[in-house]
């Protein structure tokens, strides 16, 4: 509503509002502290009703109050949302297509992270500085606060709040169909590598204790010790045959397209003879978990499986691997043994998982389940496909040594096959000769 000194108002109501108008006019300044939800009613009220609108902040999204802010844009004189990190909505992107006065910044390295509304009408402005993004959190759920303002325009703090957006002039880019399509592949792109939301504090339980637990805050320089000195590493010959099955996966599209008897050495299932006759007898195929015992695998292999072969080729050669990614391979793994009196489990599912991606896998079989147990705190009688990923994915990739940048020399080897090679670290000889079949789960 505008307040006119020279309108006839009878009411109370009318009386007020003129007596608040007037001291806006003397330079009295209304301020409160307002959380997330009183936020979101306040600019609701602001962008329906006032002449301008002025938004400078990092992200944005594409709920109830976009809407509102899209339905009025005809107001705005500089509405501007930040990309960094890809946090802000696609579909709010498109929207602001061909807007006038609407405009995503080009921050370049450094984050475009304000959080300032700003709005007027005649001598009237009011503004909310502060923590909230105009995202679902931002204007709902998070814990917030903000500084409401409210004054005549030529108060210092609105002067000042003007001076910053017009700072913003220079980032300004106006919205286009190419960026929107540009910026909503990178988004898409971005969204797949799913990071935590929230890191684990020590109140977390078990998650806190596989966090900090030896393995997962290992340095690199501890990692390559390990490594370098385990007892069973026979280092060169395991960086060998990774350097073999990956040479194999190199070669091909697809899994199914190997011989049988390739199939038999990434599977870890291959005999003497059988490794003459595939061309692949300079690799000892047993390191990474030999699964030779394994009776219903071998024969899934020696078929050449269909769903085996999708199992792997649902997991890239190349880049960030995600749960989603890894739930797909173990759908496909687990049909391949409908037909089978026993079902596959972690030890071969990872040692063919290990096989294509040493850098983010490590086969769990009998040898080597103990220490890993151990050393990441975990269960090893409760281990399954349904919590592989947790246990033992997560804390790894938290851990400074698996996120150490690639090495020079053989240290570059190990690095790109470093969590397959954990088996050298956790690997007991002795464990080895009691491996059976039943390390697979009956029906």
């Amino acid at each position: 509503m505008r307040f006119h000194p020279n309108s006839s108002l009878t009411s109370r109501s009318s009386c007020q509002n003129l007596k608040r108008f007037e001291a806006i006019q003397r330079g009295q300044m209304q301020t409160e502290l307002l959380d997330a939800k009183n936020i979101s009613e306040r600019l609701r009220r602001m962008i329906e009703s006032h002449d301008e609108i002025h938004i400078a902040v990092a992200w944005g999204y594409n709920g109830p109050l976009a809407d509102c802010l899209i339905d009025s844009s005809k107001k705005f004189v500089s509405v501007t949302f930040g990309l960094a990190f890809c946090q802000t909505d696609p579909d709010l992107v498109e929207r602001l297509i061909g807007k006038r006065n609407a405009y995503v910044a080009n921050s370049g390295d450094v984050t475009f992270h304000p959080k300032l509304y700003y709005f007027r009408t005649e001598d009237v402005a009011e503004a909310i500085i502060g923590s909230s993004n105009f995202t679902a959190g931002g204007l709902e759920k998070n814990w917030e606060a903000c500084v409401y303002v409210k004054g005549h325009v030529g108060s210092p703090i609105f002067q000042q709040v003007r001076e910053c957006l017009a700072g913003y002039a220079g980032l300004r880019m106006s919205v286009t169909k190419e960026l929107a399509k540009s910026y909503r592949l990178q988004y898409d792109a971005a969204k797949a590598l799913k990071k935590a939301k929230h890191p684990v504090l020590p109140d977390g339980g078990v998650n806190w204790r596989r966090l900090t637990s030896q393995l997962a805050s290992m340095s690199w320089h501890d990692y390559i010790i390990a490594v370098r000195s385990a007892r069973y590493h026979e280092l060169d010959e395991r960086l060998k045959l990774l350097r073999a099955a990956q040479q194999l996966f190199a070669g091909v599209a697809s899994f199914a397209e190997l011989s049988s008897n390739q199939w038999k050495a990434i599977a870890g299932v291959i005999g003497d003879r059988q490794k003459l006759e595939a061309d692949v007898s300079n690799c000892e195929w047993g390191w990474f978990g030999s699964m030779k015992g394994m009776g219903d695998f071998a024969s899934r292999v020696l078929a050449k499986d269909r769903w085996l072969s999708r199992a792997l080729d649902s997991i890239p050669r190349h880049g960030d691997i995600t749960r989603a990614q890894y739930n797909t391979y173990c759908e496909h793994f687990l049909k391949a043994f409908e037909e089978s009196t026993r079902v596959g489990g972690v030890p071969t599912a990872t040692r063919l998982l290990a096989m294509k991606r040493p850098d983010t896998f490590v086969c769990v079989s009998n040898p080597n389940k103990s220490g890993l147990a151990t050393a990441l705190s975990f269960s090893r009688t409760t281990l399954n496909l349904d919590n592989y990923w947790e246990r033992i994915i997560d804390p790894i990739r938290a851990s400074p040594w698996y996120n150490s940048p690639r090495m020079f020399g053989q240290e570059a080897e190990i690095w790109d096959g470093r969590v397959a090679m954990l088996d050298a670290i956790y690997y007991k000889a002795g464990l080895a000769k009691g491996y059976r079949v039943d390390s697979e789960l009956p029906r």
